[in-house]
């Protein structure tokens, strides 16, 4: 499991210790392992860096969810909208009075401002809820009926006949995810694939996690 935490530690192809971060279209904050929350403290991105309307979006969000246990809002709403966001890494030396010089890593996020901040607005966050919600209602109802359906069969064969019809149904539903999958556009897939995106201007990264004491980068 750390090594989904050490990872980001190595160098990336471009010799660098910064990297695009993304949640994939798939990933849903229901089944989200505890170790990933760990890691999200390393490497998340912060308040700060959200342009205006994206706090606007997260305040939407944050009022109309309910908070998930061992979930961050922050990191549920990243993986709701499948936000970008970079990370950044370097060393730094720490000098406090009356100690000696410490080596640690110092971390930065900044927002990847390639991002279509149309596509993270209060309104887009409340028709996806709703949109959920509604999924929610008829996966409930859907439930009831197949345990309905499986309850009102007499025999094996009339049982099998009763979970194909079922399986056909649920194979024309869509998924929630299924509105999800045009987010991007192709514009942004073909940025968010390219492995030579810049994440070069360094000094405008925020940091991450604050050290007590001065610290000079190295």
């Amino acid at each position: 499991m750390d090594a989904w935490k050490n990872t980001f530690i190595f160098q990336n192809i471009e010799d660098r210790h910064s990297w695009f971060l993304c949640f994939d279209k798939t990933f849903k904050k229901q089944t989200i392992p505890y170790w990933s929350v760990d890691w999200w403290c390393f490497y998340r991105p912060i308040e700060e860096i959200l342009p205006p309307p994206i706090i606007e979006a997260f305040n939407t969000f944050t009022k109309h969810t309910e908070s998930l246990t061992l979930c961050p809002t922050m990191l549920s709403f990243f993986i709701h909208c499948k936000l970008s966001w970079i990370m950044y890494w370097d060393y730094a030396i720490e000098e406090s009075p009356q100690t000696i010089p410490s080596l640690h890593r110092q971390f930065g996020t900044k927002w990847w401002n390639k991002y279509d901040l149309s596509k993270c607005t209060s309104k887009t966050i409340l028709i996806s809820l709703r949109s959920k919600s509604h999924q929610d209602q008829q996966l409930t109802l859907t439930k009831s009926q197949i345990q309905s359906t499986i309850a009102s069969s007499s025999t094996k064969k009339e049982l099998q006949e009763q979970i194909k019809k079922l399986q056909e149904a649920l194979d024309n539903t869509p998924d929630e995810d299924d509105d999800k999958e045009d987010t991007l556009s192709e514009y942004d897939e073909k940025e968010s694939s390219n492995s030579t995106i810049n994440l070069a201007d360094y000094d405008d990264f925020l940091p991450i996690q604050k050290k007590k004491g001065k610290v000079k980068k190295r």
